[in-house]
């Protein structure tokens, strides 16, 4: 009897924490604001040069909404949709590295930090249309998963236009 019991309390236990909550994944990737929301699929990094003075590295970094790619052919960012970029300064030269960056609005440079930060929002590539937010406030939370990254987002613009969320996925070199 013991034995029935516990084998039904196992069973049961496997099964409430192997359950998914079916609003696990609607919330990685989507990035809401003020004005609405937008999904971001995929990432692009590079290193925009060497060390700096600061001890720095910076990296550009932009974060792809639906509807938008990089065109390698072009050099540019095509279609109609979001983009997350800024420039994270990282005391590692290979990588940005783990840690929250502060939006730097002064551009010092300094090592966890971030700059030149702006969102696009149902953006024209081709046309140059749509909106900019230029980003004053806020910080990102920078976590490497292995083969993905994380971003969590929580940024906002001078005229508080306020940005929430998370990006996690592949962010390929360009």
């Amino acid at each position: 009897m013991k034995r029935k019991l516990l084998t039904l309390v196992l069973m049961a236990l496997a099964i409430v924490t192997g359950c998914k909550n079916e609003n696990d994944d609607e919330v990685t990737n989507i990035i809401r604001f003020n004005d609405g929301q937008f999904t971001l699929y995929r990432g692009y990094s590079y290193k925009y040069s060497d060390a700096l003075e600061t001890g720095a590295t910076p990296f550009v970094i932009n974060l792809l909404g639906e509807g938008v790619s990089y065109s390698s052919d072009a050099g540019k960012f095509i279609g109609t949709g979001s983009l997350v970029t800024g420039y994270f300064y990282s005391e590692n030269i290979a990588e940005v590295k783990n840690g929250l960056y502060t939006i730097d609005i002064f551009s010092q440079k300094e090592i966890n930090t971030a700059d030149s930060c702006r969102v696009y929002y149902n953006y024209d590539f081709a046309q140059d249309t749509g909106k900019v937010y230029t980003i004053k406030a806020g910080i990102f939370d920078v976590v490497n998963l292995g083969r993905l990254m994380s971003y969590k987002i929580d940024i906002q613009t001078a005229d508080f236009i306020h940005f929430t969320g998370e990006f996690r996925g592949t962010v390929d070199p360009l």
